[in-house]
Order: C-alpha cells, then sequence, then structure tokens
C-alpha cells in the first residue's frame, strides 16, 4: 500500500507537495477553488500514516458536509481497507462532537445521558411553540422563533433593545429544560455541549479542519478543547470564499488562526477546474492571495441583456434544452440566482419547456423536483449563490445579474462580501458562462441596468448579446401595456417607524428590510427584530 502511495504522492504539483510534507506544527493552507484541495487533504492523512507512522485513530478529521466526509474516508479506504473502524473521529464538526460527547463521563453532569437525540430545526420549532401555548407567553417575531431562541444563546443583550412584555428569556428557560428532561440537543447544543465537557483535551496528534473559511467562533473553540500540547493543526481554506459573515462572523475566522497558532501558510493557486477565461475573470473578485489557470481559453463569457424575468428564463430553458438535445446531462448544468424568489419564473419556464429540475438548498438537500421527473436520475439544479459554494457544473448560467441584485447592499462590509459571493458563482462553471440581466426588474431595489460586477469583467473575455432588439415592436407594446395595468394594481407598501415616521419600503428578503425615509434617507433594518410596522 506504501508502494501505491508514493505513486499517487509522485502526481502532485509543487504547491500540493509542499502542504503534504509540511512538517510544522500549525499550518494555514490557502486553497484556490479547483486547486484540488481534497486530494492534498487524502495524501496528507495517507503521508502521515504510511510515512510517519501515524495511526489512523490518532487524527481527527473536520469537514462540513457529510458527503465531503465520505468522500475522504472513500479514498483512503483504497489504501487502508480497515479506515471505517478506526476513523471514528472523521466527520462533520456536530458528528465528531456526538461522539465526543457520547465517550465523555462528563455528559450526565451536564444534564444529559447517552444516546442523546439531535434536533433539527422543525422539531425544535414545535417544541417552543408548544411551549409558548402551554405557558400563555407573549412572543413577538414567532415565525424567526428558531433563530431568536439561537441569536439569545449567542449574547442576551442583543434583546436589550426588545419589549418588556416579550417572554423570550422566559421561553429560553423553559426550552432549555425541556431539552434536558427529554434527552434532546439541538445543532447549536452539541458543539457547546462538547466544550463543555472537554476538561482535558484528547490531544491527538493531527487535525485536519476543512473548508476553515466556513468555521465559526465556536467551532474554532472546540478544536482549541480537544487539541493538546502536542497537536498539530492543518486548516485548509479560502479567504475569498467567506460568505456567511453577516450571520455567523466567519470573516474573522482566519485572524483568530493566526492570532492563537502564528501557523507556516502555503498555498495552492492553481486552478485545475475551470478555463483560463472563467479564471481570468475571477481574479478580479480576490483581494487574499492569486489564482492561476492550467487550462486554455474556452467558450467566452456570455453577457445577456433581457426584456423581463420571464424572458430571461425562457431563453435560459431553450438554452438548457439545445445543450441537452446535444448530449449534454442536464445533472452538468446549474441556473444561479441571488434570491430564492427568482426561482418562481425559471419553474415555469422549465414546466413549459418539458427540462427536469430540481431546487437545491444550502446542505445538499433537495426541496423541490419536477413531478414528472421524481423517478429519474437527471436534474438542472437551480439553486441562490450561496447554495452553490462547493459545487461544480460544465455549463453554469447566472440570472437576475442587475445593480442592485448583484450586488444587493452597496454597505462596505457587505458589497466586499457580496464581490465574493459573485466571485463564488462564476468560480462553479468549468466550460461555460453565461450572465444575464434584464431591463425591467420585478425584484425590489433592482435597477434595470447591469451588474457592476459584469463590467469588471475585461470585454475580451466576453460576448455580448441583446435580446431586447430581438422583441417586435408589437411584442414590446403588449408588454409595456402589460406592464402598466399590473404598475396600477400594485400598491406602494408604506412602513411606519417610531423615530424616522412613515416611509416607503423598497427591499425585504429572508434578513432584512429596507426603507426610505423623508430627510433621512434610506434605512436598513434586521428582520429579526424590526421596529417596523406595515400601514
Amino acid at each position: 500500500m506504501k508502494e501505491r502511495y508514493i505513486k499517487e504522492f509522485e502526481k502532485l504539483n509543487e504547491y500540493q507537495r509542499q502542504a503534504v510534507l509540511s512538517n510544522d506544527k500549525y499550518v494555514l493552507l490557502n486553497a484556490v477553488v479547483g486547486s484540488g484541495k481534497t486530494t492534498v487533504l487524502v495524501n496528507k492523512i495517507l503521508y502521515l500514516h504510511f510515512v510517519l507512522n501515524v495511526p489512523i485513530e490518532d487524527i481527527i478529521v473536520l469537514t462540513f458536509t457529510n458527503k465531503a466526509a465520505d468522500e475522504i474516508l472513500g479514498r483512503i479506504f483504497e489504501y487502508e481497507r480497515d479506515v471505517y473502524s478506526k476513523a471514528k473521529y472523521f466527520g462533520t464538526f456536530h458528528s465528531v462532537a456526538r461522539t465526543i460527547l457520547n465517550e465523555s463521563s462528563k455528559l450526565e453532569s451536564i444534564g444529559y445521558k447517552k444516546g442523546f437525540e439531535i434536533i433539527d430545526n422543525a422539531h425544535a420549532f414545535n417544541i417552543l411553540t408548544s411551549i409558548i401555548e402551554s405557558k400563555n407567553l407573549n412572543i413577538k417575531y414567532k415565525s424567526k422563533l428558531v433563530k431568536r431562541i439561537e441569536e439569545f444563546k449567542k449574547g442576551q443583550k442583543l434583546f436589550g433593545i426588545m419589549k418588556k412584555d416579550d417572554d423570550i428569556e422566559k421561553l429560553y428557560k423553559i426550552y432549555y429544560d425541556e431539552k434536558i428532561k427529554n434527552n434532546l440537543m439541538d445543532f447549536d447544543d452539541i458543539i457547546e455541549n462538547c466544550i463543555k465537557v472537554l476538561d482535558c483535551p484528547l490531544n491527538p496528534y493531527y487535525i485536519i479542519i476543512d473548508e476553515f473559511q466556513d468555521t465559526d467562533i465556536k467551532q474554532l473553540e472546540l478544536i482549541r478543547k480537544i487539541a493538546g500540547y502536542n497537536t498539530h493543526i492543518f486548516a485548509i481554506g479560502d479567504e475569498n470564499q467567506i460568505i456567511y459573515s453577516f450571520r455567523t462572523g466567519t470573516n474573522k475566522i482566519f485572524e483568530k488562526y493566526r492570532e492563537f497558532y502564528s501557523p507556516k501558510e502555503y498555498s495552492l493557486p492553481i486552478n485545475y477546474r475551470s478555463t483560463r477565461t472563467i479564471v481570468e475573470a475571477a481574479k478580479l473578485f480576490i483581494n487574499k492571495g492569486k489564482i492561476d489557470a492550467v487550462s486554455d481559453y474556452g467558450n467566452p463569457i456570455v453577457v445577456k441583456r433581457h426584456y423581463d424575468s420571464f424572458n430571461e428564463a425562457l431563453h435560459v430553458a431553450r438554452k438548457i434544452k439545445e445543450l441537452n438535445e446535444k448530449g449534454i446531462d442536464y445533472g452538468d448544468i446549474a441556473v444561479l440566482y441571488r434570491r430564492t424568489a427568482q426561482a418562481e419564473v425559471l419553474i415555469d419556464a422549465f414546466k413549459k419547456e418539458g427540462i427536469s429540475y430540481k431546487i437545491v438548498f444550502k446542505g445538499e438537500n433537495i426541496f423541490e423536483c419536477s413531478d414528472e421527473e421524481k423517478d429519474k436520475g437527471s436534474f438542472v439544479n437551480l439553486m441562490t449563490l450561496h447554495s452553490s459554494k462547493g459545487l461544480e457544473f460544465s455549463y453554469v448560467f447566472i440570472i437576475g445579474a442587475n445593480m442592485g441584485n448583484m450586488p444587493i447592499s452597496s454597505k462596505r462590509g457587505v458589497e466586499e462580501e457580496e464581490a465574493r459571493l459573485f466571485f463564488v458563482g462564476i468560480t462553479r462553471a468549468k466550460k461555460y458562462l453565461e450572465i444575464s440581466y434584464v431591463t425591467k426588474p420585478n425584484l425590489q431595489g433592482a435597477l434595470p441596468f447591469e451588474s457592476p460586477y459584469i463590467s469588471m469583467i475585461p470585454s475580451k473575455l466576453v460576448v455580448k448579446e441583446d435580446d431586447v432588439k430581438n422583441n417586435t415592436l408589437s411584442d414590446l407594446y403588449d408588454k409595456l401595456r402589460e406592464e402598466r395595468e399590473n404598475n396600477r394594481e400594485k400598491e406602494v407598501k408604506k412602513v411606519i417607524h417610531e423615530r424616522y415616521g412613515e416611509g416607503i419600503l423598497i427591499y425585504e428578503d429572508d434578513n432584512i428590510i429596507k426603507a426610505s425615509f423623508e430627510g433621512y434617507g434610506e434605512k436598513e433594518f434586521s428582520k429579526l427584530f424590526c421596529p417596523l410596522k406595515f400601514k
């Protein structure tokens, strides 16, 4: 097996070899998208085991999806047949924490017994609503119950702005007791309770963390509790793919890791996934490290202007149908968008053209498939830019790339993350990338112009197409008339704020509400604690 591994090692490039052979106690590997980080991770484990004779049991590997953990184990299995029985600490943060908790003699000291049940958000919501009804509690923003409980655990000061007649603190205490009574833990509990029971470190020889940019502060705290004095830590991540910092604070995770460990830094700068055309465009959206390509220039990036979202969706559907007729599998095609609401018109167009599809959520879950294709294996992938992270497709369409939608906010910190999100989107494509926008957007805050991100891409990499010119005058007249009728029916949503007075709603999504107030301008509010009232 060792000889087989050596042959595998010889296939690595110089950057990958440096990372695998590193013997530094603390390492930060900056791996650009498509650079073969999983190959490096697997080779690192094989090097530790076969060359340095580190037992598999003495290595902890932390991933962010079960799929990633399964892939790593599957590839190691080719060289070490009993890896599955030995690698009890290979898995997601939550699965490894669960294993540690069930092995801990301290579990009962925090009120739990072995074999506790993990509950998801739906189960948690049912428990919370049951408590509210049985205890007759007064709770604001009930649709955000689970999120409010999560935020309450992070810091009760956040709730100082809540009205006195809100019973969120009482609800939290009852919910906490109810979980212990019934031996239940939610996902946050698993990490926090694991930290509590680890009085002494596990002291493994090696900890490897995949997708480090998605690690939050609590998970880093868990790593520090697991590690002993002799433990080596090897973190792999890409600072250019931090896209959840608004919710988790992960934008500081690299700084914290550097602060705690002063790691030796290596890089994987070569992208093996995408054409040079796509990589050259992607370079413009990174501000950490560098990225290069081994592939030749391929198809130019298509930038297409459409009249409205229906025209856009219909074009994408027909283009995909053409690709499929040429032998391209539906599963190798993805349509990406910024907001979930954009999927509705796509679904209509796909049904019209008889195209099978699936809508993918973050975390590898599919929540809706076209009815006529549920038993078949090939679907076009529809997903938000956030949900696309970690995936790759030969053909990618990014729709709704309008100013005001990409980026969705002009605030500096948010806009930097929006640029990283766009970077994630375009680097999902291996061969073909098409980006489109519309002249008549129907999304709150979206303007009838292309995203500034489009104009950043050098013209030599782009071919521009204009679908608006292909509409006949009769078509345009009908659409304009229909739009005028729709506009008459649409009422301007008005809001009232205690301080700013009456305003007009200009944007709303799952997390934020933006309104404009005379004399104060635009103001943005978290939906979780929104002080606005609708007229």
